[in-house]
């Protein structure tokens, strides 16, 4: 007798224990993505090996850091996960582009450097290969191979449709430049 009324329990034990895990799992999703940014911190410090959490706050801040163009979020991000490729990929970005602005060789090189290290972080994207193109332009007019690369590599990967017509455009004018140069040292 005794057996048996255990035996009627363990569904309603095993119906009430499925219904406290899923109760106490959390939705991120839910969550307003500012409170998470705000008090991500500490929330990381309470729970340091929630791996959805964690996720939650990084997503969180990616989008910050995109709708702010945030170099300063980015950098939070990778305090969180150092490994973070988005986060590296932006950071590399702005510091190439920073470079590029320099104007002198040694800031080309730098740039350029910068933008390897940015394909490195995300390697399917072509954005990097143009900026690295405009650098080696920059650095010696008389170059035209390697920038003529980067635009052709930049043009095989991923590019958003402004940014493709930008490249193809940029690409064009360096042809046309090669050819009055060819032509007046023929």
């Amino acid at each position: 007798f005794i057996i048996s009324k255990n035996i009627k329990t363990i569904p309603f034990c095993i119906m009430m224990l499925f219904i406290y895990k899923g109760c106490a799992t959390v939705s991120f999703d839910t969550i307003n993505p500012e409170l998470l940014i705000t008090k991500g911190d500490s929330l990381l410090l309470a729970h340091p090996d929630d791996a959805g959490l964690r996720t939650a706050i990084i997503d969180a801040r990616l989008a910050l850091a995109k709708s702010k163009n945030s170099l300063n979020e980015y950098k939070k991000i990778l305090e969180i996960d150092p490994k973070n490729s988005t986060a590296r990929y932006h950071i590399y970005m702005a510091e190439g582009k920073a470079n590029h602005k320099k104007g002198h060789k040694n800031g080309q090189w730098d740039a350029i450097q910068s933008f390897a290290k940015a394909v490195a972080a995300i390697d399917t994207v072509g954005e990097p290969y143009y900026w690295a193109g405009r650098a080696y332009e920059k650095k010696d007019e008389t170059d035209f191979e390697l920038p003529l690369e980067s635009y052709d590599k930049a043009l095989s990967l991923y590019l958003s449709s402004e940014m493709r017509g930008k490249v193809k455009s940029t690409r064009e004018n360096l042809l046309q430049r090669k050819k009055i140069y060819e032509d007046f040292w023929k």
